[in-house]
C-alpha cells in the first residue's frame, strides 16, 4: 500500500496560496497563531494545508475586528478539545456582537457620505451650497430628507 505524505509547502508557496506577505506568515507563528508548524533539521519553516487553513482562519478573525491576543486565546481554546466549546462559543457570540455594531455604524456613515455627495451636486449645479443648504424638507429626496434627521444634520 501507497504511503501518502502530507503536501508541504515552504514559506513561499505558502505565502502564494494565501495571497499574503511572508512577513505576515511569520508574525503569525511567532504569535503562536499557527498550532503544530513544522520546520527542517535546518530551521526552515514548513507549513501543510491545515496550517494554511489556520491561516485563513486567523485572517477571518483579524478581518473582523478580533484583535491578535483573543485569536491566540481561541487556538489554545480549540486545542483544548470540546471541553472549552463554551468558552469559544462565548467568544464567537462577542465578535459577532461587535461586527453587527460595526456595520450599523458603517451604515450611517454610509448614509451620511451619501447626503454629502447629494448636497455638493446640488451645490454644483446651482452654482452655490446655498440651495442645498435652505432647501425645505419637503423639497428635498426622501432617502436625503430622511438621512439629514437620521444623522442630525442641520444646516450643512
Amino acid at each position: 500500500m501507497e504511503h501518502h505524505m502530507a503536501r508541504m509547502y515552504t514559506i513561499g508557496e505558502a505565502s502564494e496560496l494565501l495571497g499574503m506577505p511572508a512577513s505576515t506568515i511569520r508574525f503569525y507563528e511567532k504569535n503562536g497563531l499557527i498550532p503544530n508548524m513544522q520546520r527542517t533539521g535546518s530551521g526552515i519553516r514548513l507549513f501543510d494545508d491545515e496550517d494554511l487553513e489556520w491561516m485563513r482562519f486567523v485572517e477571518h478573525f483579524k478581518a473582523s475586528g478580533m484583535p491578535i491576543k483573543e485569536i491566540r486565546t481561541f487556538i489554545e481554546l480549540y486545542q483544548q478539545g470540546d471541553s472549552t466549546i463554551e468558552e469559544r462559543r462565548r467568544i464567537i457570540n462577542n465578535r459577532r456582537d461587535a461586527v453587527e455594531r460595526q456595520i450599523a455604524e458603517l451604515e450611517l456613515a454610509r448614509d451620511f457620505i451619501k447626503y454629502k455627495c447629494w448636497f455638493y451636486d446640488v451645490a454644483a449645479e446651482a452654482g452655490t451650497c446655498d440651495v442645498p443648504r435652505e432647501m425645505p424638507p419637503e423639497k428635498m429626496p426622501e432617502e436625503m430628507r430622511r438621512i439629514k434627521e437620521r444623522c442630525g444634520i442641520s444646516s450643512f
